[in-house]
Order: C-alpha cells, then sequence, then structure tokens
C-alpha cells in the first residue's frame, strides 16, 4: 500500500515538472512568424508603387550637389462629417480642379439609410497646405486631418546618376561588340548588354515614379452623414439632460453590462483552459482516492467474513425478559 502510494506522488510530480517544462519552452521559443528583413539592392523593381507616408529605399551614393532642388512627396488624409455629402463631394472636386489638380477616384457607398463617399484627388505641389485648410460646403466637423512628408531627394539624384552610368556602360559594351571576334565573345557582351538594358530600363521607371510623385500630392478624403450612427455621439451633460440623453445613457449602461458579462464568461474559459492541467490532475487524483477507499472497504469486508465470528446478541433487559409458566402447570 505504502509503494503504492509513493509511486502514485512520484507520477504527480513528474506529470507537473513536464507541464511547467512545456510551458516554458513555450515561452521562449523563437518567433517564427515574422517577416525578414530585406536590404535594397541598388535596382528598384519595375512598376514599384510607393504609398503614402511609407519609406523610401535609400541608395549609396557620395554627397549630393551644394545647390539641389529638394524633392519632397506630400499626400494627406481628411475625414469629414457633412449635412450633405454631395454637395460636400462637388466643393471638394471644384477645388481641387480650379488648383490645378484632379479627381482620381470616387466611389459612393451605402448601408440601410446610412452613405458615405470615399474620394481621391490630386493637387500640384506646394498647394496642399491651401487645400487641406479650406472648409468645403456643408462640413459640420473635421474628423481628421493628417499631412504625410517624406524627402526622397538622396534616392532621386541617386537614380538619375545610376541612370546616366548605366546609359555610358551599355554605350561601351556595344563599342566592344562591334570589336569582338568569336560568337563566344558576342555572346558574353551581348548577354551583359541585355542585363544593363533591364537594369537601365528599371531605374528609369523608379525615377519617373518619384517624378511624379513629387509633382502631384494626393488626399484620400472620407465624407460622412452626419446622422451617422457609427460616429455620431450627442454631448451629453449632468447639468441639464433631456429625455433622449437619459435613454442614450441607459443604452449605453445596458451595453456596458452586457459587455462585462461577456467578457466574464470569455476570461473564465480562458481560464478554464489554462487550468485544464491542473484539473485534470486533481479527478485523476480524486479517482485513484475512491478506488482506494472503495477497495479498503472490500478488503476490511472479506476479512470481518473469515473470522467466522458471530455478530453481539441484541442486549435485552432483565426486567423485560418474558417469564414462562410456572412449574407444575
Amino acid at each position: 500500500m505504502k509503494k503504492f502510494k509513493r509511486m502514485l506522488i512520484v507520477t504527480i510530480t513528474m506529470l507537473l515538472i513536464t507541464l511547467l517544462c512545456y510551458g516554458c519552452s513555450a515561452n521562449f521559443a523563437p518567433d517564427k512568424g515574422g517577416n525578414p528583413e530585406s536590404g535594397w539592392d541598388g535596382v528598384a523593381p519595375p512598376n514599384q508603387d510607393i504609398a503614402p507616408g511609407e519609406p523610401y529605399p535609400s541608395y549609396p551614393s557620395g554627397p549630393l550637389p551644394d545647390k539641389v532642388e529638394r524633392k519632397f512627396i506630400q499626400n494627406g488624409v481628411l475625414a469629414l462629417r457633412s449635412s450633405d455629402i454631395q454637395k460636400t463631394f462637388e466643393s471638394l472636386s471644384s477645388l481641387a480642379i480650379n488648383s490645378g489638380g484632379r479627381v482620381v477616384s470616387y466611389e459612393q457607398l451605402s448601408e440601410g439609410d446610412i452613405k458615405w463617399i470615399t474620394m481621391r484627388v490630386t493637387v500640384p505641389y506646394g498647394k496642399l497646405s491651401e487645400f487641406m485648410e479650406h472648409t468645403a460646403e456643408n462640413v459640420t466637423k473635421v474628423e481628421n486631418k493628417t499631412v504625410k512628408s517624406e524627402e526622397v531627394t538622396e534616392a532621386y539624384y541617386d537614380t538619375e546618376t545610376r541612370i546616366k552610368s548605366t546609359e555610358e556602360l551599355i554605350a561601351h559594351y556595344r563599342s566592344m561588340l562591334t570589336k569582338a571576334e568569336t560568337i563566344e565573345d558576342t555572346l558574353l557582351v551581348q548577354t551583359r548588354i541585355d542585363e544593363l538594358t533591364v537594369e537601365l530600363e528599371s531605374s528609369k521607371g523608379y525615377l519617373q515614379l518619384l517624378e511624379n510623385l513629387t509633382q502631384e500630392s494626393r488626399i484620400d478624403i472620407t465624407i460622412r452623414m452626419e446622422t451617422d450612427p457609427t460616429i455620431t455621439k450627442p454631448e451629453v451633460t449632468w447639468k441639464t439632460l433631456k429625455w433622449s440623453d437619459v435613454g442614450y445613457l441607459m443604452k449605453n449602461g445596458i451595453q456596458k453590462v452586457g459587455i462585462g458579462i461577456v467578457l466574464f464568461f470569455q476570461y473564465f474559459l480562458v481560464f478554464l483552459v489554462y487550468a485544464s492541467p491542473i484539473i485534470v490532475l486533481l479527478v485523476i487524483v480524486l479517482v485513484i482516492l475512491l478506488l482506494l477507499r472503495k477497495k479498503r472497504r472490500k478488503r476490511n469486508a472479506a476479512k470481518t467474513s473469515h473470522t467466522g465470528l458471530a455478530p453481539p446478541a441484541e442486549y435485552v433487559h432483565p426486567d423485560e425478559r418474558s417469564v414462562g409458566p410456572p412449574e407444575g402447570e
């Protein structure tokens, strides 16, 4: 019996140590889901598009000349609320066109009674601030106004220098091609010319992209209705409460209580998942203890039956004993 208990204690201890080791290894395991860092190899991919605010690749180069035209990419983001989204759209479109820009894209979306407009306009470089400060028609509130600026002077002039160097190198290889004497030399030189041509076209495409982005500024605009419940929140004060304010506060209170109940059940489920190994061990221990108790009872019952002892007679008080009939009767 003692050996069995010792084995049970050792088994439970080993299980606990195994679970602890597994948890530690899971916490300190390296994250393999990250993206590897990639460097710039000096050649811009063809048809590369650069989103506003994203970092631009840098080129290894020498110092820039003292007097150069600085190149910047400036873009903006606007989120507006309007009592008439169509009039606001027309006002912003007219402003962009009058500034020398254009409307790049326009989309009107709806969900039930709620409508909103997403659009993108461009204005010439230098007129972004004027556009962002202008108040369009029927605008009731500016939800977001962001301007992003990125200097790409070094990348721009490095790409220009790379293009000139590549063109000179191609001209040099073409002169060598006329002097090639064997077919093998001709193929080698022509292969190198083809590689340099691909690199040249890629650099020209990247330079043209930078030229376009630095000449125009893009503004991404979202126009939502004033009555949009996803963004409209009444300003409630405790000094003057209307019945609509009371209803709003009651609705918010019910929502918060419901969210609290849901969060309680969610975290309770998470706790059960984390505590499941300990719960399983406790259940196993309880089952073993119940089996041992049942086995002990059976053993005691068997010992009692083997001894052959009769159960003790029931005690009867002398006064309660029955008296037999007198002798002779």
